[in-house]
């Protein structure tokens, strides 16, 4: 029997390749004209891993589509002239098999690329506006729309990797088949942890994103800032819980820098608008300041018109000045028939008044000389003419049953004056009747600042109160707080009946553009932003502009400002109700916030105790427990400063809630699909 384990012997002349000695193995002899290329050099692991990582990245960036859509480039490529001449099975499977042998060697590396090629798909959708969770969130959806709409982009994103990344038609479908409810668990889970995560980080650090409803933050904001106020976020989005947590923090001492801001920036605000209604003329240093100089001003506006009467009344005293005679003696007839053609008669019985009149008429006519032998015409001088109707208006006041009859003697009196001018039967040109005019309008105003009357005949003077106000403070020893007092009452926000009148009058009388109107209008606004005091009370300031602009000094307020201005002030209203927090976050009595701090100390106390004790039970030393409790202590403390630091920052710098992009719930969802298509390997049969 032979020995299997002895070598068999070779035949003559040959041996084994291994036994060869190097020397004896010949290179085979090459053409004439050719040398053999140098071995490639092997790649370096950089190289592997990077590419590792990008062709990990680029798979779960497109799908799983990275690998096919590389093979097709490639194939196109190599039909051009000098190409490679590969198809595209042949390249797919070289694409694939260094992609799997590259992952295999470098496995961490692979899956960080796909973790971020996934982040980057779902965030890049994200913003895209193709995601559902991310569009939810950035419409201010509730957490459970969030959550169904996480569950549905991870489900999508998954089935869409299983599609990209199977074989054939209905191998895609299984995968994506497969991949949709446990990408739908991931997105659902993914977006549950990133709301419970924000919701924790703006509880800690920024406080409350609630928003009333109809309020608008970034309009508020944008208001408050035309008038270089800051808003804290309570105030922008009138939010209660925020406005509990400003409370807190006011409690605190935390608010009070951007509190003295805000009262700063009111004041210069105050200041500006007065500024801006003052115009070229001087601010005045308080409300009552406005009035020092009225009454002085109003006693020269009495004078001057006086003067100015007596001036332009000077034209009569031209005995050249003539009326023509026939004229004059016409005058009697021109007013009976102008009484006639207006249906008015007078019944010496009834209109005693009215029947005296026309004799006084008929007597101061006849005074008239009439003409006689060489005399063909006798003239009457302006001024008997004039001193005729003055006489008429000063005993036959239009007054009783007789005021009709009166007032249509007197108007036709005045016509008549009116038609002589226009015929040319004065010796004078229109001018003199023009000033004739102007003298009669001046004595008028003169008699409503120095002696106002009730009536005018029958009718009431509306403007008597106003009037007699004025009269009192050009008579009167008063201060100017007084004179504020006594022409508008104490109030803006509900001034005197009187007050609308009394505006008007003292315009027409001080003038329009006068620094003395500018002062009267500038204490309006100082009296309704001061409160009455300096303490800028934003509430009490809302409620005064309220009252002047749409209340009771509605009236006065249109008067008094133009408007664009009442505009300007209406927005200075609203930014004014804006600085006082909503009914519902008012806390009066403010216990509770003034005992927080307390208690927060108490609990940093209280814990820190217990860690201590529990070092010490857990066999720590005296010494060594006590580092711990100091370390639980300040660790709470550090904790609770830096909250309060975040939420104030917030509060104050942050005024606007900024809308969640809905990233979260991708940098939490998407690094779960590298994981799933590896759980899927396993289950499906491979490409």
């Amino acid at each position: 029997m032979t020995d299997i384990r002895q070598p068999v012997p070779l035949p003559p002349g040959f041996v084994l390749e291994d036994e060869q000695h190097p020397s004896q193995q010949a290179m085979p002899q090459l053409p004439g004209g050719f040398v053999l290329d140098a071995s490639p050099a092997p790649e370096s692991e950089g190289i592997r891993q990077g590419r590792s990582a990008a062709q990990g990245f680029a798979d779960l960036a497109t799908w799983g589509l990275a690998d096919e859509a590389a093979a097709a480039v490639g194939t196109l490529g190599g039909m051009l002239p000098g190409g490679h001449g590969k198809g595209y099975s042949e390249l797919l499977d070289e694409i694939r098999h260094t992609s799997e042998d590259d992952a295999q060697a470098y496995p961490k590396t692979h899956l960080a690329g796909q973790v971020l090629g996934a982040v980057g798909n779902a965030s890049g959708m994200a913003r895209g506006g193709l995601s559902l969770a991310a569009n939810a969130a950035q419409g201010g959806k509730g957490w459970f729309t969030r959550l169904l709409s996480g569950g549905a982009d991870g489900g999508l994103q998954a089935a869409g990797y299983g599609f990209g990344s199977g074989e054939g038609f209905q191998d895609r479908v299984k995968q994506a088949a497969y991949n949709f409810p446990l990408g739908a668990v991931l997105g659902g889970g993914g977006e549950l942890l990133a709301t419970g995560i924000g919701t924790g980080s703006k509880a800690l650090f920024r406080g409350s994103d609630d928003i009333a409803n109809g309020v608008n933050p970034a309009a508020n904001v944008q208001t408050a800032n035309e008038f270089g106020i800051p808003l804290s976020r309570a105030q922008a989005t009138r939010s209660v819980p925020q406005a509990n947590i400003e409370n807190q923090l006011r409690s605190q001492g935390s608010m009070s820098g951007f509190d003295a801001a805000q009262r700063e920036a009111v004041g210069e605000s105050v200041n500006q608008m007065q500024r801006n209604l003052a115009g070229r003329n001087l601010p005045v240093s308080s409300a009552s300041s406005a009035y020092e100089a009225i009454p002085g001003k109003l006693r020269s506006v009495r004078d001057s018109t006086k003067a100015a009467s007596k001036e332009a009344y000077k034209v009569i005293d031209d005995n050249d000045v003539l009326v023509s005679g026939e004229a004059v003696r016409s005058l009697p007839d021109f007013i009976r028939n102008r009484l006639t053609s207006d249906q008015i008669l007078i019944d010496p019985m009834y209109h005693q008044g009215a029947a005296r009149a026309m004799a006084y008429i008929d007597d101061y006519i006849g005074r008239l000389p009439k003409p006689s032998g060489d005399v063909k015409n006798i003239d009457a001088q302006l001024r008997w003419v004039e001193n005729l109707r003055a006489g008429l208006r000063k005993n036959f006041p239009p007054i009783g049953q007789d005021a009709p009859a009166l007032k249509a003697i007197s108007g036709s009196l005045d016509q008549w004056m009116d038609d002589i001018f226009d015929k040319g039967l004065v010796s004078a040109s229109d001018d003199v009747l023009d000033q004739l005019k102007t003298a009669r309008s001046k004595w008028s105003d003169y008699m409503s600042i120095a002696d106002p009357k009730l009536k005018q005949g029958r009718t009431f003077n509306p403007q008597y109160e106003a009037q007699r106000a004025v009269k009192a403070i050009s008579e009167k020893d008063m201060s100017p707080e007084e004179i504020g007092q006594y022409l508008w009452g104490t109030s803006v926000a509900s001034p005197k009946n009187m007050s609308f009148m009394a505006a008007q009058h003292l315009r027409k009388m001080l003038g329009p553009d006068s620094p003395d109107w500018s002062a009267v209008r500038q204490s309006f606004w100082l009296r309704a932003t001061r409160a009455g005091d300096e303490a800028l009370n934003p509430s009490q300031i809302a409620k005064n502009l309220d009252g002047l602009l749409n209340g009771q000094g509605k009236s006065v307020a249109s008067t008094l400002f133009s408007d664009s201005e009442r505009e300007l002030m209406a927005k200075y209203l609203a930014t004014m109700r804006l600085l006082s927090p909503a009914k519902e976050g008012l806390n009066t009595s403010n216990t509770a916030n003034r005992m927080l701090p307390q208690l927060q100390r108490y609990g940093t106390a209280i814990m820190g105790a217990l860690a201590g004790g529990g070092g010490l039970y857990g066999g720590l030393g005296p010494l060594e427990a006590m580092g711990v409790g100091a370390l639980a202590t300040g660790a709470l403390k550090g904790a609770g400063a830096l909250s309060r630091q975040a939420k104030t920052y917030t509060a104050t710098n942050v005024p606007v809630p900024k809308m969640p992009s809905g990233q979260g719930g991708v940098l939490l969802r998407a690094p779960g699909i590298p994981l799933l298509d590896e759980k899927r390997q396993g289950l499906l049969p491979a490409r």
